[in-house]
């Protein structure tokens, strides 16, 4: 069974394939205006890790900010995310 992630063409690069998942809503994609009560909780040499209340709501989420991640690694994270989660 084929994921919805998988590239369908050989030139597809990572770029391309991130805008469109996002576009096409496979992906959520959220801008740091949705949220507020943003509390930082850990930080290392990759980024760092937010707690933070979704903008006029009472729930919580954790927000990871990225200073080192290449779009590659991102597509990876998600494919490993969506391998463990969905199969």
């Amino acid at each position: 069974m084929s994921s919805i992630f998988e590239k369908q063409e050989a030139d597809f690069n990572d770029v391309d394939w991130l805008e469109k998942a996002i576009v096409e809503e496979h992906i959520k994609y959220y801008d740091y205006s949705h949220f507020n009560n943003i509390q930082e909780i850990s930080n290392g040499s990759v980024g760092n890790i937010f707690r933070a209340n979704w903008k006029d709501s009472d729930t919580v989420l954790v927000l990871k900010s990225s200073y080192k991640l290449t779009v590659q690694e991102i597509v990876n994270e998600v494919n490993l995310y969506y391998y463990f989660n969905f199969d």
